[in-house]
């Protein structure tokens, strides 16, 4: 009990502290007018005491600089799109969710320790612990998932404007940066193609766009890469892969379109069965008396 009563008078005197520092800042920024704060950045503003605190207790989870994990964190940002702009933005958010997590935990565990409990007290504060510092990763596996699953749907949209250009006469980079212009996951990455081809070698700017890739194992990117980089390395010509891949993405979002529609109505006829049963128990209810009642 000792710990926890030193943990909740550290945490009271840190709060007292950055109310005042907040309300003093406030009345700051009231002093100078309100053209002149402008111009302050966030990170001119510092970070709060929790946030040092937990830069200087868990460096190698929480500071950029130091942060064991920072390659993974970086991969993750690749695949799911970006949702932060730099993995400093990232770390910021998961310091913000473990505070929220070590709050709830904190105030979970005061209140079984007050109802006597207090045995499951440190169990309680630990699994919140825990949630809090996975949350961040969990969100941007989500997510990932997320932008792997819409990306077939795209490809199969970019593949029919990029076939469509190169059966033109269009050549094959202005066809790419055409083909971009529709939006969408795999639109993206062929912008980010034409934007790395423009700037380094066709090889580098290939990995980098399998980088970030939302999925690495998905087969039908993989291909396309490939036939790119076939394409400017070997002079491959790269129509008629274009329209195999074409073919094979149609099928793909056919089959995975037709499995939903089945287990929708796998669902839907579960479900009837068990209305048509719910409705013939209410019909033979009454006729048995209180047997089921």
């Amino acid at each position: 009990m000792t710990i926890l009563i030193f943990i909740g008078a550290l945490a009271l005197s840190v709060l007292t502290f950055e109310l005042l520092t907040g309300i003093q800042k406030a009345f700051a920024v009231f002093g100078r007018g309100r053209l002149s704060s402008l111009g302050d950045s966030p990170a001119a503003t510092g970070r709060s005491t929790w946030e040092a605190l937990l830069v200087a207790v868990l460096p190698g989870r929480f500071d950029p600089q130091t942060a064991k994990n920072s390659a993974d964190v970086i991969s993750l940002l690749r695949r799911a799109g970006y949702p932060y702009d730099t993995p400093g933005e990232f770390y910021a958010a998961a310091m913000r969710d473990f505070m929220v997590f070590i709050a709830v935990g904190g105030l979970l565990a005061g209140a079984l320790a007050a109802m006597d409990m207090a045995i499951a007290a440190p169990f309680i504060a630990l699994v919140f612990s825990f949630l809090g510092l996975r949350r961040p990763y969990v969100r941007m596996k989500s997510l990932a998932k997320k932008r792997a699953e819409s990306m077939r749907s795209n490809m199969l949209i970019g593949l029919s404007v990029l076939s469509a250009l190169l059966s033109s006469g269009v050549g094959v980079q202005e066809a790419l940066r055409r083909a971009a212009s529709v939006g969408g996951p795999f639109c993206n990455l062929l912008g980010l193609l034409v934007a790395r081809m423009e700037v380094e070698d066709f090889g580098k700017a290939i990995e980098v766009t399998r980088a970030h890739l939302p999925d690495a194992s998905d087969v039908e990117v993989n291909l396309f890469l490939r036939d790119v980089h076939d394409f400017f390395a070997n002079n491959r010509p790269i129509l008629s892969s274009v329209l195999g891949l074409q073919e094979s993405v149609h099928r793909s979002v056919v089959e995975l379109t037709e499995t939903k529609a089945a287990l929708v109505r796998q669902r839907a006829g579960l479900f009837g069965v068990l209305a048509v049963v719910g409705l013939i128990l209410a019909i033979i209810a009454p006729f048995l008396g209180g047997g089921l009642i």
